[in-house]
């Protein structure tokens, strides 16, 4: 432990439940994505250096940029949306 930080120090935890993520190989990807005007809009936040979290309801949305760009997305772990 170092000495700046108290063993009992608390920080603050968000929890996102059914969200869509866009994982990159590196953070220039993610970089190159979010310089995207389109896909920006659809992008909440930034989590990690290569990990995007995206807008409720926009997935088809960024899938399709995803491939416009060249991009072969991978959906891991899809659940059908109600309507």
């Amino acid at each position: 432990m170092t000495p700046d930080r108290q063993p009992n120090s608390r920080f603050a935890v968000k929890l996102h439940k059914r969200v869509c993520l866009v994982v990159t190989e590196d953070g220039i990807l993610a970089e190159e994505l979010l310089s995207r005007k389109k896909l920006a809009q659809d992008v909440a936040g930034r989590l990690s250096e290569r990990v995007l979290l995206v807008r409720p309801g926009r997935v088809e949305s960024v899938l399709e940029e995803l491939r416009k760009m060249g991009h072969t997305p991978q959906v891991v772990g899809s659940t059908p949306v109600a309507e």
